[in-house]
């Protein structure tokens, strides 16, 4: 079996024909006009891999950034697209190896495969972004390669001729713990969950967005948000879902906006917009970024995940009384 065709079919089902917005994953929200649809996307990307070789690139840093961001809400479309249009490049190596070896090429694929995947868990943190493309590549050539060795002698394949890059290829990773925040000693769930809504709701109308919390309630109810309730659905966080109905819940993330500039996003971190930029550069801001023309975008859910603020979910009912109550 071919995994490299799996990935390609699984991504053609989920974007099913729908234009591609690498910048914001949401064309009516990116400011960049043109989206084309996922087969033409893949083919610039490829041209883009060929053409720019070992040199950064704002599309791929773009894909790559948008794979972060939806593994968040456990969603690895936009991880296997990152792999699908890399395939090109690893498919003619492995067809080499293949050859020069003897060894069965889906095995070849198969291994370059699994290099991927753990390649992209390993510059999560710590890699610049221009150089997370080159070290998956290199990764997926070089485990292929020890593992096609019928003998001693070989070593593991690492001239990268194809793709020179002057990125250094040993990071600092780091994995950083997810954080789990539990609603202090009330021992009854849907207690605890009543209070988190009223107390969201509280905050809302003491800061002036009691219009914008209604309106958005409205438009849940009127069923113009279906994905807050699968999401919320699959979390399986709900408590009174088979009472009141999962289309009365939502993140808390979900009220806010979905992107923010990387300088309101360093206000939040509390650090300067010159730091932030550095520290862009350099692959050290540990959350992903995002390019949308001329600036940068951060998510303002991993921005939540990374200061700790829980995103939380809330039944509209409690987020509702909380602020009549505070007002």
């Amino acid at each position: 079996m071919d995994v490299f065709a799996c990935a390609e079919k699984y991504v053609l089902e989920m974007f099913a024909g729908a234009a591609v917005c690498v910048h914001t994953g949401d064309v009516l929200e990116c400011t960049v006009r043109r989206h084309p649809g996922y087969s033409s996307f893949r083919s610039e990307m490829m041209d883009d891999l060929v053409r720019r070789k070992g040199k950064r690139s704002k599309r791929w840093e773009a894909l790559i950034a948008m794979g972060r961001l939806a593994e968040m809400g456990d969603d690895d479309t936009w991880k296997m697209a990152f792999i699908d249009c890399l395939s090109p490049v690893l498919r003619r190596r492995s067809r080499n190896i293949s050859r020069d070896f003897g060894t069965d090429l889906e095995d070849v694929l198969s291994d370059m495969f699994e290099a991927v995947l753990l390649a992209w868990i390993e510059t999560g943190h710590g890699c610049p972004p221009g150089g997370v493309r080159h070290y998956v590549i290199k990764s997926a050539y070089n485990l292929a390669h020890k593992r096609a060795k019928v003998d001693g002698g070989e070593q593991p394949f690492d001239a990268m001729d194809d793709f020179p890059s002057s990125v250094e290829d040993s990071f600092s990773f780091t994995m950083r713990n997810s954080v789990v925040v539990n609603d202090a000693d009330v021992r009854d769930p849907v207690v605890a969950e009543q209070i988190r809504g009223e107390r969201f709701g509280a905050l809302l109308r003491k800061m002036g967005y009691g219009e914008e919390m209604t309106s958005f309630h409205q438009k849940i109810r009127d069923g113009l948000h279906p994905e807050i309730s699968q999401r919320v659905l699959k979390s399986g966080v709900a408590t009174r879902v088979w009472v009141d109905g999962v289309e009365r819940y939502y993140y808390v993330s979900d009220f806010y906006p979905k992107f923010i500039g990387l300088r309101d996003a360093a206000k939040v971190m509390g650090i300067a917009e010159s730091a932030a930029y550095r520290m862009l550069r350099d692959g050290d801001l540990p959350l992903p970024v995002n390019s949308s023309g001329r600036s940068y975008q951060v998510s303002v859910r991993a921005l939540m995940s990374h200061m700790e603020i829980p995103d939380m979910v809330v039944h509209m009912d409690d987020v509702e009384n909380g602020a009549g109550h505070a007002g």
